[in-house]
């Protein structure tokens, strides 16, 4: 898929000269998997749209352990912490790939101008950050309400993901904690 139908049909786009606009701009990544997208304290001034595989975002807490922060999977999901949508921020964690997969990749200082034009662009961005909170949300209740049991129980309602618990080297409260 190319991005131009990349962004009506995952994004939802319609307008076709900012469908013209977006492509130009954007560049197509293939990555395999373990590699790293962002590292913590980068600066990448891009946004990143995944177009397939899964990526993981994770920290290293106060004694150096990996902790799972959140996993990226959603076709059209931004890459990227918080969804940001500034300039010369670090990166609060790095993302890797968990398996091959893509992305279209834009830059911000690209699509801010854009956002001058074309209201579009921001629907799709508020989009992304509605998603990132009801799931935010959802999350939280899930880890103050439940048991560990029940925990394990909802995180295999997500079979994308789930099949990767017998591989990761963290424990489940860690990984729950990770569907953001």
């Amino acid at each position: 898929m190319n991005a131009e139908n990349f962004y009506h049909t995952v994004c939802s786009i319609k307008d076709k000269e900012l469908l013209r606009k977006l492509s130009v701009i954007t560049e197509f990544k293939s990555l395999k998997k373990g590699e790293i997208i962002v590292r913590d304290g980068e600066i990448r001034n891009e946004i990143r749209l995944l177009e397939s595989g899964i990526a993981r975002g994770y920290f290293l807490n106060t004694d150096g352990k990996d902790v799972t922060d959140c996993f990226m999977y959603r076709r059209g999901e931004g890459i990227m912490s918080y969804c940001q949508l500034e300039l010369d921020v670090p990166s609060p964690m790095t993302i890797e790939m968990l398996e091959d997969g893509s992305y279209y990749c834009l830059p911000i200082s690209g699509i801010l101008e854009l956002l001058r034009y074309y209201p579009e662009i921001i629907v799709y961005y508020n989009h992304l950050l509605t998603i990132s909170l009801n799931t935010h949300w959802k999350l939280q209740q899930v880890l103050n309400q439940c048991t560990a049991t029940q925990r394990y129980q909802w995180f295999l309602t997500f079979p994308e993901l789930a099949i990767f618990l017998p591989k990761m080297n963290c424990n489940i409260t860690e990984i729950i904690v990770a569907i953001v």
